[in-house]
């Protein structure tokens, strides 16, 4: 049995790879001359990179089988890391950071596919919501190490520290993933034809949707948080890296009781985060037409979403990677490719608004939101269950 502790690294290494560039826009802006616009193409391509990758991923996993399919995208993300060393213009940043992508993506989709593939219903949403967790606690610790790391050793400091974590976790693929299939799985059954299938499955579509506005939720506020904190509230970049830590532990907090509690799994619990997490993007709306952008119309929604993120963004993954249960590794690729596809449509309309006017931003995280909560009720049409 695969350890699911690999399995959250290896999926975490992708919104490390995203994270950790957070505190350093300020001083690329500064370093380079580049708006906020600009700088957050390193957000964008990488998402992009992502979304373009994992597809081919996730048909080519189930054909050819995970392990060599995952020691290849390491491979190349590794040599990209390492290249970003020597990147000195804001164009070699952009594209190697899209090569990065393209490699790191295939963590996500084989994490994925083998928790379907290997583990019960039960136990498959208890082990997504490890992953989450590791997923989401990956921004408590990268923007930290990388605000610290940056000003005292260089931004190429980053760049080397991806590159040896990469390489780590190369190794213990290397040493840890099987080479064979899962008990009862039929190898080589992937095709072109197999993603009709999942395109033309509503309950795809539903989940899909749904993840991907989640994570709008966050890409909204990722490329120009450290922005929006330093300049509209006047933190210093340590503390915008304390509250963006915290708000990454408050959901880390909701995908551990999810892990550890059968009951917010259930169709009942899951609807009432549903329309909590509506709530809050409503209120937030209503905040801050009203009162304005503040510290606190910014904290409190986000800090509340969050938590509720962590609840529901697990029962989101597994429901779109269980749709064409045949088709784990092509549905997780697809999934996944959608969903950071809208994300990062929400990373370039957040550094959009934030530009127009700095409150926009966070209208336009309430509509990812309200987005989520529509898509979720679309998925979990005629189920009646309590």
């Amino acid at each position: 049995m695969v350890s699911r502790w690999l399995l959250a690294a290896i999926s975490s290494l992708s919104p490390f790879g995203v994270s950790i560039m957070v505190p350093l826009i300020p001083i690329l802006g500064q370093s380079m001359h580049h708006s906020a616009r600009e700088l957050q193409y390193l957000f964008s391509v990488y998402v992009l990179g992502l979304a373009l990758s994992q597809p081919i991923f996730g048909i080519v996993a189930d054909r050819m089988g995970k392990r060599p399919v995952l020691l290849a995208g390491f491979a190349v993300f590794v040599g990209a890391s390492a290249l970003l060393v020597f990147a000195h213009t804001l164009s070699d940043m952009i594209i190697l950071r899209f090569v990065q992508a393209i490699g790191v993506g295939v963590g996500t989709v084989v994490a994925r596919s083998i928790i379907r593939d290997y583990l019960p219903p039960q136990e498959a949403l208890k082990a997504f919501g490890l992953l989450t967790a590791a997923m989401g606690f990956t921004p408590v610790i990268a923007p930290v190490i990388g605000g610290v790391m940056a000003p005292l050793l260089g931004l190429n400091s980053v760049f080397m520290l991806l590159t040896i974590l990469g390489i780590a976790l190369l190794i213990l693929c290397y040493l840890h993933i099987p080479g064979g299939t899962a008990v009862g799985e039929a190898p080589n059954r992937a095709s072109l034809g197999g993603y009709v299938s999942l395109l033309r499955s509503a309950p795809f579509w539903g989940h899909t949707s749904a993840f991907g506005f989640l994570q709008g939720m966050v890409f909204a506020l990722l490329s120009t948080g450290s922005l929006l904190f330093t300049q509209q509230f006047g933190l210093s970049m340590t503390a915008f890296s304390f509250v963006w830590g915290g708000s990454a532990l408050i959901y880390v907090g909701g995908s551990f009781l999810l892990s550890h509690s059968a009951a917010i799994g259930t169709h009942k619990w899951q609807r009432r985060a549903v329309i909590a997490l509506a709530v809050v993007s409503v209120s937030t709306i209503l905040l801050v037409s009203l009162q304005g952008l503040s510290l606190l119309t910014v904290v409190v929604p986000f800090f509340s979403a969050m938590l509720l993120s962590g609840i529901l963004t697990p029962s989101t993954m597994f429901g779109a990677v269980n749709a064409v249960p045949q088709l784990s590794g092509s549905a997780a690729g697809l999934s996944s490719s959608m969903g950071m596809t809208m994300a990062g449509a929400f990373s370039w309309l957040g550094a959009a608004c934030y530009e127009a006017n700095p409150a926009w931003i966070m209208l336009c995280f309430a509509g990812a939101g309200i987005g989520f909560a529509v898509c979720w009720h679309g998925a979990h049409r005629g189920n009646t269950a309590r």
